[in-house]
């Protein structure tokens, strides 16, 4: 996992290229660099202003809320600018304090910036900064790439994850995504947006889940998770029962935090190490070795 600076990137300012709904990924158009096309982008995140990036309409709207990470899931060049795919988690149950503004039915929610960013439409100007943070690193060599999502209560984990695929069969490696689901009526949905070439396994159950784990764990050369902290030490178990030798970076995790200030400064990251300490994910992570969070 390549570590970054800490100086915090310029301001871009980027048009949504598609419809916006939560729990989605959505188009967003903008100027080519951020990111070099032979760097990974799994596990990297943009922080985006949730207020108007037009003057005259930021004279009568207030409603300016801290900036939200949203994860890159994608990126394809075109017509001289590049078309960037960004996940929009999806908007938290109703428990929050304040009424969102513009609500004819008063409704409440539990995040108004994520609700703001999903009243955009196509067209649609955002400020963003970044990307941060450090992503899954993959062999430079073709391997064989085990990806693991957790799709039990979002397809967020797939869908971040979703970049390593493609970028390791460009490289001549093979896939397999095993997908943890609630039942076997949500992978279907995904499975499309998947290279052909990927190998898909669903396990519906704990022993499914443990078996399919261990199967594939001999196959792998290097193991890209998405899966509640929770698992976290189930995933490391299953990893050293099966494998005489784990090299780091073998298998690597992103671990869910509060992304703000993208360079550190405000410590609300922080998430705890398995030695007992605790470390910044959006500088040092979001991407983590599995042994250094979950020993």
């Amino acid at each position: 996992m390549e570590k970054e600076g800490l100086a915090l990137p310029p301001a871009i300012v980027g048009q949504i290229d598609s419809q916006v709904q939560p729990g989605q990924p959505f188009a967003l158009r903008l100027p080519p660099g951020p990111v070099p096309h032979s760097q990974p982008l799994s596990g990297r995140y943009f922080l985006v202003r949730c207020g108007s990036e037009v003057g005259i309409e930021r004279d009568g709207e207030w409603s300016i809320f801290l900036r939200r990470a949203l994860f890159i899931c994608g990126r394809q060049t075109v017509d001289q600018a590049e078309r960037w795919q960004l996940f929009l988690p999806p908007i938290p149950a109703e428990q929050g304090l304040y009424q969102q503004s513009g609500d004819a039915d008063g409704a409440i929610v539990a995040d108004q910036g994520l609700a703001w960013l999903s009243k955009r439409i196509p067209g649609d100007l955002l400020n963003l900064s970044g990307p941060f943070g450090n992503g899954f690193a993959l062999l430079p060599d073709p391997h064989n790439l085990l990806v693991v999502v957790d799709i039990r209560w979002s397809a967020g984990w797939f869908w971040q994850l979703l970049p390593l695929c493609e970028l390791a069969l460009d490289r001549g490696g093979r896939v397999t995504i095993l997908f943890r689901a609630g039942g076997m009526t949500s992978v279907p949905d995904l499975v499309p947006w998947l290279p052909l070439q990927a190998e898909v396994r669903a396990a519906v159950d704990q022993k499914q889940w443990s078996d399919m784990v261990r199967d594939t764990l001999l196959w792998a050369d290097r193991v890209c998770a998405g899966v509640p902290p929770e698992s976290f030490r189930e995933l490391l178990h299953l990893v050293r029962e099966t494998r005489i030798r784990v090299d780091r970076e073998f298998a690597q995790i992103l671990v869910t935090a509060d992304l703000l200030c993208g360079f550190g400064a405000c410590l609300v990251c922080s998430v705890q190490t398995a030695r007992g300490g605790n470390t910044r994910a959006c500088i040092h992570g979001p991407v983590f070795d599995l042994s250094e969070v979950a020993g």
